[in-house]
């Protein structure tokens, strides 16, 4: 236990322990730690601890409006289940909360582990008692500190997208979304894009149409149309949930422009995109703090590691195979006398 960091067992105890083993030159035997792990899955599903989903909102149903979270939640209940483990929410911003009442309340209820959900907000710090814990977060909204995160391969998605909609013969591809979706993603999915559209010829790569996030929105609407128009763009990669904004515009999908939305698993169906594996990525989640809690790792990581999950491209009404021989109609500004 001691070696396993185990918190019943007192700091220094685990400390002389520990420097004993070292001394003796003591190492676990590989085969026997493999036989123990192997006969702990056998055994059937018994309650084995609860680990923590640590929200900074202020309700259950604000974090589960976005589909995406929401999926993370099911896979990782349905993965605890399996493994013994319960997910028990709790809330930061309840009243009178503060980051040691927390980690006392945490610790006093016998919880090991934290998964850490997407912040409400990018750029926030979290101060809490964190030795006492094994922790992971999903995505990298949270600033501070830098834990082992577990999110989508969002780089490679958004390249995933690009590529896709080239295969499908789309030439003029465009990217759409907001500054807080790439402060919230750190800049991952914008990247993805640059790289997947940077050898194409230069006529052909399209400025990144980013709404500010309180930009009015008659601004925003009036800008789309321009913007397609100037760039006689025929596809959008689409950050999910923007997409209502480009009906708005007047645009007609598929009609007058393709659309694939980076996270097609959270929205109605028939959107070609990514599905970012959203259940997945929960459940790899709570294995990888798990395991955490086996190993004795708890804190913050010298070397925080990321743990991505591949997402999955799949085909849609929204984008559908282009033929060389049909002119694909585009978007345009009418001129004054149409007006």
């Amino acid at each position: 236990m001691a070696l396993r960091n185990n918190p019943k067992i007192a700091m220094t105890t685990r400390q002389r322990v520990k420097a004993e083993a070292e001394r003796i030159g003591y190492r676990p035997e590989p085969m026997l730690s493999a036989l123990a792990a192997y006969r702990q899955m056998k055994k059937p599903s018994t309650y084995h601890g609860t680990i923590a989903w640590l929200c900074n909102n202020t309700t259950h149903s604000l974090m589960m409006t976005v589909p995406l979270y929401r999926q993370y939640f099911d896979g990782a209940c349905s993965r605890a289940n399996e493994l013994g483990y319960q997910i028990e929410e709790y809330f930061l911003t309840e009243p009178d909360m503060g980051p040691a009442r927390m980690s006392n309340i945490l610790q006093a209820r016998g919880v090991q582990g934290i998964l850490l959900p997407p912040q409400a907000r990018p750029g926030i710090e979290l101060n809490m008692y964190w030795d006492r814990f094994s922790t992971a977060a999903f995505g990298f909204s949270l600033l501070k500190p830098h834990f082992h995160v577990i999110c989508s391969t969002q780089y490679r998605n958004s390249m995933m997208a690009v590529q896709s909609l080239q295969t499908l013969g789309y030439q003029r591809i465009g990217f759409f979304g907001n500054t807080e979706f790439d402060d919230r993603t750190d800049g991952n999915f914008t990247a993805g894009y640059r790289t997947a559209t940077k050898k194409m010829p230069h006529s052909k790569r399209i400025p990144l149409l980013l709404t500010e996030e309180n930009a009015k929105l008659p601004h925003t609407l009036a800008g789309i149309p321009k913007w397609i128009s100037r760039w006689r763009i025929d596809a959008v990669v689409c950050v999910t949930g923007m997409q209502p904004l480009l009906s708005q515009a007047g645009c007609r999908i598929p009609q007058d422009i393709a659309v694939a939305l980076l996270n097609t698993q959270a929205q109605v169906e028939g959107f070609a995109g990514v599905d970012e594996q959203g259940v997945r990525t929960g459940a790899a989640a709570v294995d990888y703090v798990v395991g955490m809690i086996h190993r004795g790792e708890r804190g913050i990581p010298q070397v925080p590691y990321q743990l991505l999950i591949e997402g999955k491209w799949m085909d849609g009404a929204t984008a559908p195979q282009v033929h060389p021989q049909t002119a694909r109609p585009r978007l345009t500004r009418k001129s004054s006398k149409e007006k």
